[in-house]
């Protein structure tokens, strides 16, 4: 093999997602996130830019939302008002999303940007929450309306509007992507609950594991990938992924559960499953396996969100028995192997370049 061919393999080794080269489980370090002074924290997402949201309580034991940037400890997000707040979901343009208790003892959905958080209201009703952010800054989540019930919301411009049901009266909407398609769950007028997919103004059922079972989607990627939450005809809940309507049982660690909460755009998904001992933990699916994420020296873990550089947030027990956020960085890390890459781009024409003044 000539030296050129041998840089254009390690190009192609470095380049190409390590699922596509072979099936062995992607390495990852752990890192423990800390709290807003408690015992506890939990992270819900990551963009790209390495910013995390959750929640964490602070030393009145109260959870507050929680941000986390690189190199910095957690900083409280504050409430509506009220006690309590969490943070769910943070888009690339820094905009973040969630729910908090108001003055006057209600929970609300709310937004955050440039340290300003803004309630946005309901449907008429008591209570709201807000689930996802697209990048479009469009917010989606659930609402109670005027007569009680809490049906999936999608919030434009701070305007609410409800997305409606499958004929019977509850609905929530959990995901939206890029192009501000929503998934979530919706009764039907039987009583049923069946993941669907909100497009173009139409609500479209997605499925279930088995007939007479019961379905949630949790989120979508921009290949209009989804996951999902089912039942098996055993009873027992798993993590499922559909994909142009066939939908993928990714099983557990063992044990009878497992549940699945984001997904990159490269269809990774993550969430925790349950061991044959009872613990539950963190995992990533791959698209050819499940792997175990581990925790931080303790039984426990879980996923919740994954950006599309394979940076995995989420939360994990301490050998002390604390449950923290965590997030879960992949080894080599993004950076190291987009320097490397780069390195190698430019060592090739420098040898070509020497290659054509040694034929001069």
């Amino acid at each position: 093999m000539n030296l050129s061919a041998k840089f254009f393999l390690i190009i192609l080794l470095i380049l190409t997602p390590a699922g596509m080269v072979c099936a062995a489980p992607l390495l990852y370090n752990i890192h423990d996130l800390g709290t807003l002074g408690g015992p506890w924290s939990k992270a819900w997402e990551i963009n790209k830019q390495g910013q995390i949201v959750g929640a964490a309580y602070t030393t009145e034991n109260v959870d507050h939302a929680a941000l986390w940037e690189t190199d910095f400890p957690a900083v409280d997000l504050g409430t509506l008002g009220g006690s309590t707040s969490r943070a769910h979901a943070i888009n690339d343009n820094g905009i973040i999303v969630g729910y908090s208790d108001t003055g006057s003892g209600t929970r609300h959905a709310f937004q955050l940007q440039n340290n300003l958080m803004t309630d946005l209201g309901t449907l008429g009703g008591n209570s709201s929450v807000a689930w996802d952010i697209s990048c479009q800054d469009n917010v989606v989540g659930w609402a109670h309306t005027a007569s009680g019930f809490y049906n999936a919301t999608f919030w434009s411009d701070g305007v609410a509007s409800n997305l409606g049901t499958l004929g019977g009266d509850y609905s929530i909407a959990y995901g939206i992507n890029s192009w501000d398609v929503v998934v979530g769950a919706a009764e039907t007028a039987t009583g049923s609950d069946m993941a669907v997919m909100w497009q173009d103004s139409q609500i479209n059922e997605l499925g279930t594991l088995y007939a007479g079972g019961w379905s949630t989607a949790r989120a979508i990627n921009d290949n209009e990938e989804i996951i999902l939450w089912a039942d098996t005809a055993s009873g027992n809940n798993r993590a499922c992924l559909w994909v142009e309507n066939t939908i993928v049982d990714l099983g557990t660690f063992g044990g009878s559960d497992s549940w699945a909460y984001d997904l990159n755009n490269d269809g990774h998904v993550v969430g925790w499953a349950e061991a044959v001992d009872g613990t539950y933990q963190a995992f990533l699916y791959d698209g050819f396996q499940m792997q175990n994420l581990g925790t931080l020296g303790g039984l426990f873990s879980a996923a919740y969100g994954i950006n599309d550089i394979g940076e995995i947030v989420g939360l994990a027990q301490t050998g002390s028995g604390q449950m923290h956020a965590v997030l879960w960085t992949p080894i080599p890390e993004p950076a190291t192997i987009s320097l490397l890459s780069l390195s190698i781009l430019l060592v090739i024409p420098k040898r070509r370049m020497q290659s054509s003044t040694r034929g001069n």
